[in-house]
């Protein structure tokens, strides 16, 4: 017989399992949190009026105390906002199995039921953050580019992949108020590549460069989902601010923008930040404490600013090396306000944001959906017996209110740093 070798000794070899379970997957809601952190109003699922004054009143004159008319004057002028809660859920399972499998330490290093029920209210919390970055109409980003092969479309390329939730259904539409193409399923979404790519490929020419990606069940039309910060930071005049429609009121209902096009520099920033003083004045703009939602690349083209001006004095340095040219961490300020770095934020954009005035109106707060207590349901099967499955959700209804978007601000067209975004 020939010399034994390791197969023949498979049978009694153990095992290693490393007992720490490593996730992979970014896990982020930044500006969720941020506005928790504010006000939160308990409503009924009637709109909530937002009262607001766009105009003061009064007619001034040249004035004549010699019997002449005075004329009668005006005075403020009052418009209510309206705003309503938006219900979203998020649903998770698991079969008994995969719990019977798993409950104990003996059996293996995490319990699924437990992992699943635990991940469940950050997951949902992830999601919510991607609509936040929306424009009220459920749309998560656009296409900008389709990956084929083999007559089919495997990916879509982005405008952030970080928007996105492996294993998230997406409804296609070909713009909003336009027409519903498909739903895919999102396999993975790869930051590096800026790309989503599609559990279930579709046949090329379905999808196309500029389509929508929106929220599964969305109805495609606009002011139907959560108001999220490109409904609330607009320059123009158009559509509406919580059913006042800005036009209404040229200048009112909007957020201060300047178009970068290009390199972020010192002055633009500036600029921006006088541009809130021209509208609000300097007490009310010095007040309210303006943060600067942005991604890594607008926090790393302000440090870039810096590093073009930074002197090292070659003669004064001591040791044998060189100066290191960065610190360990980027600056965390722009021009003295805070940065609210955001991986889930738009890349291009700086949206400086006074979060005093912004805050959340509720029918159902974050939770999981129960009924009589029970949040765990059971499947049922085609025979209509019991399927040896489990089913949560989690749920909330609510929407978010900026009561004075004049106070804030956004610079867009903030070029891409190469190496980002698929640069």
């Amino acid at each position: 017989m020939a010399i034994a070798d390791a197969a023949q000794a498979l049978a009694s070899e153990q095992e290693y399992v490393r007992p720490e379970l490593e996730n992979y997957v970014l896990s982020q809601s930044v500006l969720l949190k941020e506005i928790q952190k504010s006000k939160i109003k308990a409503v009924s699922d009637r709109p909530s009026r937002i009262p607001t004054m766009p105009s003061l009143g009064g007619k001034p004159r040249v004035g004549n105390m010699n019997g002449v008319d005075m004329g009668i004057g005006s005075g403020p002028t009052q418009v209510p906002g309206q705003i309503t809660p938006v219900c979203y859920i998020h649903a998770f399972s698991y079969t008994k199995q995969a719990e019977y499998a798993t409950d104990t330490d003996e059996k293996a290093i995490e319990n699924f039921a437990t992992l699943t029920r635990t991940l469940a209210p950050e997951r949902f919390a992830d999601f919510l953050e991607t609509v936040l970055q929306g424009d009220a109409s459920n749309t998560i980003d656009t296409v900008t580019s389709v990956v084929t092969s083999g007559g089919n479309i495997i990916a879509l390329g982005v405008n952030s992949a970080n928007l996105f939730l492996d294993d998230e259904d997406l409804d296609v539409w070909t713009a909003v108020g336009g027409a519903f193409v498909t739903t895919i399923t999102v396999q993975d979404s790869d930051i590096s590549l800026n790309q989503i790519l599609l559990l279930n490929p579709v046949p090329t020419g379905t999808i196309t460069v500029g389509m929508k990606l929106m929220v599964n069940g969305a109805s495609g039309q606009a002011n139907t989902g959560l108001n999220g910060l490109r409904y609330y930071q607009v320059a123009t005049d158009t559509g509406n601010w919580l059913t006042v429609q800005r036009a209404a009121w040229s200048g009112k209902y909007i957020a201060q923008n300047i178009p970068v096009n290009g390199a972020l520099t010192p002055q633009i920033v500036r600029a921006i930040h006088s541009q809130i003083q021209l509208a609000m004045g300097k007490k009310k703009a010095d007040a309210d404490e303006l943060v600067a939602h942005a991604t890594v690349n607008e926090q790393n083209a302000w440090e870039m600013n810096a590093l073009l001006v930074q002197h090292i004095n070659m003669a004064e340095m001591k040791g044998s090396e060189s100066e290191d040219m960065l610190k360990r961490e980027a600056s965390t300020t722009i021009a003295g306000r805070r940065w609210l770095i955001n991986e889930r934020a738009v890349p291009g954009y700086i949206d400086f944001l006074a979060l005093k005035n912004a805050s959340m109106v509720e029918t159902k707060s974050i939770d999981f959906y129960d009924v009589g207590g029970q949040t765990l349901f059971g499947l049922i099967g085609q025979s209509g017996g019991q399927a040896s499955g489990l089913v949560f959700y989690m749920i909330a209804e609510l929407n978010v209110v900026w009561v004075q978007t004049r106070m804030n601000a956004f610079l867009n067209g903030i070029a891409i740093e190469h190496g980002l975004y698929g640069q």
